[in-house]
């Protein structure tokens, strides 16, 4: 099977900051390729590849969308996962959650979410359902891989997930065992 993993935002545009100044861009090109890395070594039998949206081409969101999902198509994913972070500056704040858009979606969403559950040493906030005009539904309700986009944290807890943090290693087997059981 082929998963395409999205690096959320881009490079002009980099998302949210966490607490040690890293954007979501920036920190999920780091850690989705030492995913990719570590699901290679394991040898899943599924195909993986990294998808950005492209700064160029110019057009706003929904073409950037539309233009990421025909990449993404064309190369015949079947799942699709984008990562970000929530901001959030205050660490009372602080959890994970998973958006979808489609009933596959959904039984993703939850899969995924119970792992994020056994793993991270955070709150549950639960799967979150969007519709396109939605935040995030303009990758979760496009193309003809079935989406998940997920927030395994918020910012101010970004000190966690960086190299070094308590929650890299678990964030990353949570997401290879949900990689692992993936049969669509």
């Amino acid at each position: 099977m082929k998963l395409a993993l999205v690096v959320g935002h881009r490079s002009s545009k980099k998302g949210a900051y966490g607490n040690m100044g890293i954007s979501e861009y920036g920190f999920y090109t780091s850690f989705v390729n030492e995913l990719v890395n570590r699901l290679n070594h394991e040898a899943f039998g599924h195909e993986y590849m990294v998808f950005y949206r492209k700064d160029d081409g110019g057009g706003g969101y929904s073409e950037r969308m539309k233009d990421l999902h025909t990449r993404i198509d064309t190369w015949g994913a079947k799942v699709s996962i984008s990562f970000h972070f929530n901001a959030a500056g205050d660490e009372a704040i602080n959890g994970h959650e998973i958006l979808y858009c489609s009933s596959k979606g959904h039984d993703l969403a939850v899969e995924l979410d119970e792992l994020f559950d056994a793993y991270l040493d955070n709150r549950d906030r639960n799967i979150k359902k969007r519709t396109k005009n939605q935040r995030g539904g303009g990758f979760l309700c496009r193309g003809k891989s079935t989406c998940i986009l997920i927030e395994p944290f918020f910012s101010a807890w970004q000190n966690r997930f960086i190299e070094g943090g308590d929650m890299r290693e678990p964030l990353k087997n949570a997401l290879v065992d949900f990689i692992s059981s993936l049969k669509i």
